[in-house]
């Protein structure tokens, strides 16, 4: 009974003086040092708001005098196509480098003659390309294009018979050439509609890859380091479009929608955004296990995770990388 007493007495100065073990479950945790990657493909996809910049109207001016006996404008006017008839005689439409202004002759010269030559050439007329006189030549085409529009020519060219337009083709509003009107030399006979001369990305950052930008179905590259487009060919063609042009000034103003995305999928690395140091811009480091170092570019993230390029090397070599104390004070160069 002496020998029970004393034992438990000892066990209980035991629970009394010595210090509480915390469970193994509620111990302190050692330190996560590196973590799993691993890789997707990722073409950069994203939905983007693009400015419109869009030109002044123009006033279009007509050299012609009299009644209009036919209209030709619908679907727009086209150089060396009618536009009209006045007094039953064909008005053409003509682009030229310099708007004509007077009446033509053969043996004139100057920088007018020189771009009437080269239009006549470019329709596939008779003429002297670049030359700046009104030859024989001259004379010819543009007596065949008179009559290839239905009006007789001795092959001077008459300035009331020509309406001149800035462009090869273009739209045209506000158009007082109908059948029955009155026209007057000097007078605006139609107004050529703002073009679109710029599609500009709102709060863009630039890119320092290649993008493939699509605007209602109309796609180009977008240059690296650029964030506006300026092409006039491409402009045309998403102005063009049903759906550019059933926009109001009001809802161009606030921005329309398109896409970007790479020209090609890229092999990207997921790693923790943590896992990420030495940022600069896009570019970083991501270090291995081992200590090495890598220099990389951020194209995407998402919840808590970097999707990284790797320049020379292999992304699907790395299997984890460094994180926490590991790249504390690491330096990316």
């Amino acid at each position: 009974m002496s020998i029970i007493v004393a034992a438990a007495v000892s066990v209980g100065a035991c629970a009394v003086f010595l210090p509480d073990r915390p469970p193994a479950l509620l111990g302190a945790s050692g330190e996560i040092t590196e973590a799993k990657v691993s890789t997707q493909q990722y073409n950069g996809s994203q939905t983007v708001t693009l400015i419109p910049s869009i030109s002044n109207s123009r006033a279009l001016l007509g050299n012609s005098n009299g009644t209009v006996t036919a209209d030709y404008s619908s679907g727009g006017l086209a150089s060396g196509r009618a536009c009209m008839r006045v007094n039953d005689r064909a008005v053409i439409a003509l682009n030229t480098a310099i708007p004509l202004y007077r009446d033509l002759h053969v043996e004139d010269r100057g920088q007018d003659v020189r771009a009437l030559n080269n239009e006549l050439n470019r329709l596939g007329y008779l003429s002297d390309p670049d030359s700046d006189r009104y030859s024989w030549n001259t004379q010819q085409g543009w007596k065949q294009l008179m009559v290839d529009n239905g009006s007789d020519s001795d092959g001077t060219l008459q300035l009331a018979d020509i309406l001149w337009i800035p462009e090869q083709s273009i739209s045209v509003g506000d158009w007082q050439g109908t059948a029955g009107a009155n026209v007057t030399q000097g007078t605006q006979i139609g107004e050529i509609p703002g073009a679109l001369v710029k599609l500009s990305i709102k709060n863009a950052t630039p890119s320092d890859q290649d993008r493939i930008i699509t605007v209602y179905g109309q796609s180009t590259t977008l240059p690296a380091g650029q964030t506006a487009i300026d092409n006039a060919d491409y402009l045309k063609q998403v102005s063009a479009t049903e759906e550019y042009q059933s926009q109001t000034k009001e809802t161009l103003a606030a921005g329309i929608s398109a896409t970007l995305a790479l020209p090609q999928a890229i092999n990207a690395l997921r790693v923790p955004a943590g896992a990420v140091y030495g940022i600069n811009g896009n570019k970083g480091c991501i270090m291995t296990p081992d200590g090495t170092s890598h220099t990389v570019s951020i194209v995407g993230s998402s919840l808590g995770v970097s999707l990284v390029q790797l320049g020379s090397d292999d992304a699907a070599s790395i299997t984890s990388v460094a994180v926490g104390s590991k790249i504390a004070g690491a330096t990316c160069s």
